[in-house]
């Protein structure tokens, strides 16, 4: 992991070792997503039934069958990157934690055989993202329980705020 990202997280709580930890594993993720290699989440993705994602598609997953098809289907349609994290920050409790973060990527439509569902920057345009990852301890290991993802916008905000 980039010591940089490991230095400049906002994150509140938790031990030194819980931060280091809880960045690791966003990391892996990020890393993951850039080929779409399920093998790489199974430490990542809780195990529990009802863990919920929110994908960047604007659907809901639920369970780690859900996000394990998802990508099945993403490996072969989709080239990606490594979505560049940036402004992380967060917050870490005992049993529970949120780490948040903007990315830099740009991937690309390859499907053959099927259009994207919707367009969402699949020209291999940079791009920006926002992620939130919710991890709880499952047997003494964080584990993402929930996950937010949505594209950002980088025009003028209402109300010039």
């Amino acid at each position: 992991m980039n010591e940089d990202i490991v230095k400049n997280a906002k994150i509140t709580g938790g031990s030194e070792a819980d931060r280091k930890a809880l960045l690791q594993l966003l990391d892996d993720y990020i890393v993951a997503n850039s080929h779409v290699e399920w093998e790489e989440l199974k430490h990542i993705w809780s195990t529990h039934p009802d863990a919920t994602f929110f994908n960047l598609n604007g659907h809901t997953y639920i369970g780690p069958d859900h996000w394990r098809r998802l990508w099945a289907y993403y490996k072969v349609n989709v080239r990606g990157s490594y979505w560049t994290p940036y402004d992380i920050g967060g917050e870490i409790t005992d049993q529970m934690a949120v780490i948040w973060c903007h990315r830099h990527s740009n991937r690309k439509w390859i499907g053959k055989d099927h259009r994207p569902p919707r367009e969402i920057h699949y020209e291999d345009e940079k791009f920006m993202s926002r992620q939130t990852l919710v991890f709880h301890r499952e047997d003494g290991v964080w584990r993402v329980i929930h996950a937010h993802f949505s594209v950002g916008d980088t025009g003028a905000r209402p109300g010039g705020i």
